[in-house]
């Protein structure tokens, strides 16, 4: 028998538990995920309180539906706040670690079943230099973004459909990305202030919203000059939007975590 909460990240949704790495086996994660046949989910979290800290700390494993296990999920990580403050009664800031290192959190509003939580998701690593992807006759230039999981920030317009093809061709074995990329196509409005954006997410496909994936457009736009680092930007993903901000070349992202249903799934 597993408990579990059930929250989403614009869209981007999660089964979150209490537990550890070995609390769940690669087959009952991907049968967890299973949209027709199990809960239904991006991914699963288990998360666990860390004691003895001044400042409250939780550990944050993720995995996604098909059992992979990334470095770090921005959506995710406010959803594992939300979680901690029903879980453990913790206030409004906390750190949850991740295997991408530590992760302030704030939560700024909300409560009961919704909140907006604001995540220090540290400094941010941009290659000026453009790389490049040969798909369906058009080559795409990408700027790689290291966000404690990797990114591969293309400015263009795409249907979901040519995303979901450049998304399926930089995981499937590219020499450029030996670990697989997340793949963000982006279009500027507003002055380089907003950016709407789509997301084939590594281990997981075309997702409503990528937390990191706003992060990465962010810094992408800053280091290439599309904005200024000073501008607040706003990053608008299938899901809805999430504001990334650059406080002393820190990024912060603020965006909502959901709760939606709480359950237990019995494993055949």
């Amino acid at each position: 028998m597993f408990e579990f909460r059930k929250y989403h990240g614009l869209g981007n949704d999660f089964i979150v538990a209490e537990g550890t790495a070995s609390t769940l086996s690669t087959e009952q994660i991907i049968a967890l995920c299973r949209r027709h046949r199990g809960v239904g989910a991006d991914g699963v979290i288990l998360a666990e309180q860390m004691p003895g800290e001044s400042v409250p700390r939780i550990s944050m494993v993720i995995f996604n539906r098909d059992g992979s296990r990334p470095e770090m999920c921005g959506n995710g990580v406010r959803c594992v706040a939300a979680f901690a403050r029903w879980r453990w009664g913790i206030g409004d800031e906390m750190v949850v670690k991740s295997d991408a290192g530590p992760r302030r959190c704030v939560i700024v509003d909300g409560g009961e079943k919704r909140w907006s939580v604001a995540v220090d998701m540290g400094v941010a690593a941009a290659q000026q230099v453009e790389g490049t992807l040969d798909v369906a006759g058009r080559c795409f230039k990408y700027i790689s973004v290291d966000v404690g999981n990797p990114h591969a920030v293309i400015f263009a317009d795409a249907s979901i459909e040519l995303v979901e093809e450049v998304g399926v061709y930089a995981n499937d074995g590219h020499p450029a990305f030996p670990d697989g990329v997340n793949v963000e196509f982006a279009v500027a409005n507003d002055g380089g202030r907003h950016y709407e954006t789509v997301v084939y997410e590594r281990g997981v496909g075309l997702t409503q919203a990528c937390g990191t994936g706003a992060c990465a457009v962010a810094e992408a736009a800053w280091t290439t000059g599309r904005a200024g680092r000073d501008c607040e930007l706003v990053v608008e993903l299938p899901g809805g939007a999430l504001t990334i901000d650059s406080r002393e070349d820190r990024l912060w992202m603020t965006g909502p975590a959901v709760e939606v249903f709480s359950g237990v799934w019995n494993w055949h």
